[in-house]
């Protein structure tokens, strides 16, 4: 009965796992120990293979890495020296520019110096000369004068006296008078 009783539950075992998976319990048993036994072969066989390719895999994805950082760091020591170059490059221009400016203002300076000589010689230049126009038209008028009231005195007097003395006291008289 013993057995019976196992053999029926043994059939109800397996009725259950054939409703339930859909297999029998024998297939399952014959599936589970080739499963083991492929998982040992592979194991034994192909495990170390498998993981020495991972190994070197991962060494070259370190290296990799490794030398990614290493770029990257060259690349950034390469900017701070571009940029470096670049602020001394704008600090040598604006020393330039600074340069230049302060360059142009003497320039400057100087030209507006010389022009203001220049412009004070032409007016001392001017000054004299209109003085010596302005001696120049007295003393033509002084002459115009001299010889207008010699002409007026002479007809006058009727040529009793000397025109030269006459000339000569009318321009001692202006020149008297100027003085």
């Amino acid at each position: 009965m013993i057995d019976l009783f196992y053999s029926s539950i043994g059939e109800k075992l397996t009725e259950i796992i054939r409703d339930a998976f859909g297999v029998n319990l024998l297939e399952l048993i014959i599936n589970l120990v080739a499963t083991i036994i492929l998982i040992l072969i592979v194991r034994f066989f192909f495990w170390n293979k498998v993981t020495a390719f991972l190994d070197k895999k991962k060494e070259n994805l370190k290296n990799a890495y490794k030398e990614t950082e290493d770029i990257k760091e060259e690349a950034e020591q390469i900017k701070k020296d571009a940029e470096n170059t670049l602020d001394e490059s704008r600090e040598k221009a604006r020393e330039i520019v600074r340069s230049a400016e302060e360059t142009a203002v003497k320039e400057r300076e100087r030209i507006i110096e010389s022009a203001k000589r220049d412009a004070s010689e032409i007016i001392e230049n001017s000054k004299e000369e209109a003085l010596r126009e302005k001696e120049e038209i007295i003393k033509e008028a002084k002459g115009e004068v001299v010889d207008l009231a010699s002409l007026i005195a002479s007809k006058m007097i009727d040529e009793n006296i000397d025109q030269d003395k006459y000339n000569d006291s009318i321009l001692e008289k202006l020149e008297e008078k100027d003085e």
